[in-house]
């Protein structure tokens, strides 16, 4: 995976930190499963994608492709991320192309990520 270097935390994820990257690198059952995700979409006519960390199994997924913008602890934080996320770029003058605005964005290894 593919991770935003100022990765967007929900505050309940934030308290687990490092441990939900782990988890979502290491792809295993774990107890942090229903937490989630937001990233760019892998289909070119959508934007951003947002799932549960146990989605992760399903075929339909290429980890290694994944740029992950943001983790949440439910969908209703993810869901406030996103708005934070459209906010962001709607303030740099990015519009509404949230995907081109993310994808310009500074990544990292799952170790670089700042909690």
């Amino acid at each position: 995976m593919i991770w935003l270097k100022k990765l967007y935390w929900g505050e309940k994820a934030r308290e687990k930190g490092k441990k939900l990257v782990r988890a979502a690198e290491g792809g295993r059952k774990s107890k942090l499963d229903s937490c989630w995700m937001i990233t760019l979409s892998g289909y070119p006519e959508c934007q951003l994608d947002l799932f549960k960390l146990s989605d992760l199994k399903s075929k339909l997924f290429k980890p290694e492709e994944m740029v992950v913008l943001g983790l949440a602890g439910d969908k209703a934080e993810a869901l406030g991320l996103l708005e934070q996320m459209a906010g962001d770029c709607l303030k740099a003058g990015g519009g509404v192309a949230l995907k081109t605005y993310f994808a310009a964005q500074a990544v990292t290894k799952w170790r670089g990520v700042s909690v």
